[in-house]
Formats: C-alpha cells, structure tokens, sequence
C-alpha cells in the first residue's frame, strides 16, 4: 500500500503543475460531472412518477397490472442503450468526447420535453402508449454515451485522482436522482393527488427538459480531455471491435462490478417507493421524504468512499459493499416487510450501504480498460449493466411479489450481491490500465 506521502504526491496530477492547469482541471471535471446530473434527472423522472404515469398511459382495473406496464415501459428506455452505447463511445473514441455531450444533452433535453407533453390514452388512445414508448428509446439511446463520457473523461483529466474524481461523477448523478424526487415531493406536496395524476408530473419531465439546455450552455466551455488530445495519431480505428476481441473479461467484470450497483440503485430510485406505498401501505409522501433522506445519504457515503479510493485499492471497498448486502439483504427485507424498520431508517441504511459501491465503480470500470478504447469499454460494460440489471429490476422485483410476497426485494439483492462479489475477485488481474499510483494487496 502506498503511503501518505505518495499519495499527496499524486494528488497534483502529474508533479508541480501550475496552480492554473489544476483550476483548468478541476473546472472541466465539475462541468463534466455537473452535466451528467442534469441529464439523469431526465431520465430517471419517469420512474419517480410511475404511479401517475400508469394512470394516464395505462389504464387498468388493477393497480398492480397498470404498474406492471408502466415498468415494462421503463425498461424499455433500456433496450435501446447498448446499441446508443455503441454507437456513441465508438464517435467518441475516434473523434473525441466533447461532441458526444453536446449532442447526447440536445437529443434528451427534446425527448423528455416530449414526454411531458405527449396526451393521454383518454386523449388519443393507444397513440399515447406508443409515442411514450418512442421517446423513452430515444432517451435510452443518447443517455448510454452520457456517464461513460463523463467517466472517461475526469479519468482522463486528472488520473492521480482517479477515483476521487470518478465518485464526484457519481456524486452529481446521484444529485439529478435527487432533484428528481425532491421535484416529487415538492409537488406531492402543494398539488392535489389528483392534480400530480393530471398535469403535475408533466411540469417535472418540461422543468427536467429545460435544465437539461442548461447543461448544453454549461458544456460548450469544455475541451477535450488531456489524456485523449496526447493519443490522436495513435486512435483505435475500430474501437468497438477492439474492446470485444482484445477485452472481453473486461467488459465481463465491468458488466458484475456495475450491475450490483445498477440492481441496488434501481430499487432505491424506483422500486422501493411504489413498493412501500403499494404493497406495505405507507403514505406516498412520508415514503417520498424518506426516499430523499436515503439519496442523500448515498450521496454522502459514496464521495467518502471515493476518497478513500485514492488511498486504499477501489476494488476492496466495492468488494466490501457487496459483502454486506450478501449478507443482510434478505434479513434486512424481513424486518422491513414486518413493520419492524420504518421507511427513514430503511433508506438511510440502503443508501450508506450503497455508497460503498457507487463511490468506486467509476474508477474500477476506467481501470479496466486502455485509453484508446476506454470510452467504448466501459460504455459496453455499463450498459450490458443496465439493460440486464437496471432495466429489468423493477419488472423481476414486481414479479417476486407474486411469488414469495413482501421479502421479495431481499431475495433478489442476495442473488445480485453474489454475482458482483464473483466479478470483483478479478479486478486485481484484470485491472490497472489508468496510469496513476498502482496498488498492492
């Protein structure tokens, strides 16, 4: 392990850097990571009205089958990312990152604005479900290149802070999660039930949208990253193949390291409030509160854990994380389905938990991968991720319901804590490609 000595000395990047080219960095890295937030507030909005959304898009006698919809519309938004993946971080490795956000933050911005503004099924029938289904693909595709740019270039920018700076990218994310349900709550709470049903949710997605022309102003200032402008005569000219050819454990371990934190944040940002309202009875706004008091609590957690990324190996506090949930999934979802643990303290335990592996899966999937393909390796990785975990949870979940009832959420993290502690065993053999102190142990 490195000392505290070494440490400080990679802090600077590189040596004795003028105090001007470290505000440079750090102001790309801000922006960067800035713009990621504004963007997954779009996207992640629709879970956070799911309930209301089924009602005007889906309707149904029974409330649990209209959710059912509703969620298969949600993963639909997924379908579409591994080839929007693809297709983004290959431009990306050949022509540069800084294109790839301008026009990723545009084609959201559109979609969700269209969402909010698309009539419903009383309107215009079975038109409304397909158009929804339309611009969710869209905002599926343009957000799979959003967080693996966003990685790849603070990675990039600053490499002696590497994981410091890969949970700050994190960090906003998180932050546009929590926008979102603090939107909810905001209108829970100065709007009638029925008035969040007819148009409330809508003034969430055109809000989302507008800021999301906020983050395109904030990344017009960007230039391209330090790392990426050193290797443009030695470019991958087939980025994507080289990554399935040459890194395919890679993209493996990066799909396991990333899918226990897609699993977990997908039930946190999207499952459990439906979840606690639904199926154990709690008020939606009580739920709301506690849902936000568990994001920020996350949020607190993971840039703790980032931090301590730079001074102990990443892959040990993430491996850590899964440890924990391996073990106290399902007894925590026990107590939970009996009354036991309210909803605050059941957030705020999920949410510091969770920050063990959000704090360092940015730096681990980066690690993965060499500079000249970075972009499409870890875009590969992370939307195998979140087509195979994040997309399909809430439906998996819900499905569990109606299996084994309420210990449902526990059953289901147990298994997906075992797949990430098998892909996180082989991080030390895999990893090491970000030129920054390496560690041992």
């Amino acid at each position: 392990m490195h000392s505290a000595t070494d440490g400080r000395a990679a802090d600077a990047d590189a040596g004795p850097a003028a105090p001007a080219g470290i505000r440079r960095k750090w102001k790309t890295v801000i922006l960067a990571s800035l713009g990621g937030s504004l963007e997954i507030y779009d996207f992640i909005i629709y879970g956070v009205f799911a309930r209301e959304i089924a009602r005007q898009f889906f309707p149904a006698a029974d409330p649990l089958a209209s959710l059912i919809s509703t969620f298969g519309v949600f993963a639909i938004g997924y379908v579409s990312r591994p080839l929007g993946g693809i297709v983004l971080s290959s431009l990306g490795d050949r022509f540069g990152r800084r294109a790839i956000f301008l026009v990723s933050v545009l084609a959201m911005s559109a979609s969700t604005i269209g969402i909010g503004l698309i009539p419903g099924y009383a309107s215009i029938g079975v038109f409304a479900p397909v158009l929804l289904v339309l611009l969710r693909l869209a905002q599926g595709f343009f957000l799979a290149g959003e967080l693996p740019c966003s990685i790849t270039y603070v990675v990039e920018e600053m490499p002696g802070r590497a994981s410091l700076v890969g949970g700050l990218v994190v960090f906003c994310l998180n932050s546009g999660v929590l926008t979102a349900t603090l939107m909810s709550l905001v209108l829970h709470a100065t709007l009638d039930a029925a008035d969040v049903v007819t148009y409330g949710w809508r003034i969430a997605f055109i809000f989302g949208g507008l800021i999301g022309l906020l983050s395109y102003w904030l990344r017009t200032s960007l230039e391209e990253s330090t790392e990426f402008q050193r290797l443009r005569s030695h470019k991958a000219k087939r980025p994507f193949r080289t990554v399935l050819s040459a890194h395919p454990w890679q993209v493996a371990a990066g799909v396991g390291v990333a899918g226990i934190v897609n699993a977990a944040n997908s039930l946190l940002f999207v499952v459990l409030p439906s979840y606690l309202a639904t199926v154990l009875h709690y008020a939606p706004a009580s739920v709301s509160a506690a849902q936000n008091l568990g994001i920020a609590t996350m949020s607190a957690a993971l840039l703790a854990c980032a931090w301590l990324g730079d001074r102990v190996p990443p892959r040990l506090v993430h491996r850590a994380g899964a440890l924990i949930m391996l073990a106290g999934s399902y007894p925590f979802y026990r107590l939970v389905a009996a009354h036991e643990i309210d909803p605050f303290t059941m957030f705020a335990v999920i949410g510091f938990v969770g920050g063990f592996v959000n704090g360092t899966y940015a730096f681990l999937l980066a690690d993965l991968f060499p500079t000249q393909v970075r972009f499409s390796g870890i875009a590969l990785s992370l939307n195998l991720a979140t087509v195979v975990f994040t997309g399909i949870t809430p439906l998996l979940v819900t499905d569990l319901l109606h299996r084994f009832g309420p210990v449902a959420p526990g059953l289901y993290m147990t298994a997906i804590a075992c797949i990430g502690l098998v892909a996180g065993l082989a991080l030390k053999r895999l990893g090491g490609k970000v030129e920054r102190m390496q560690h041992t142990g």
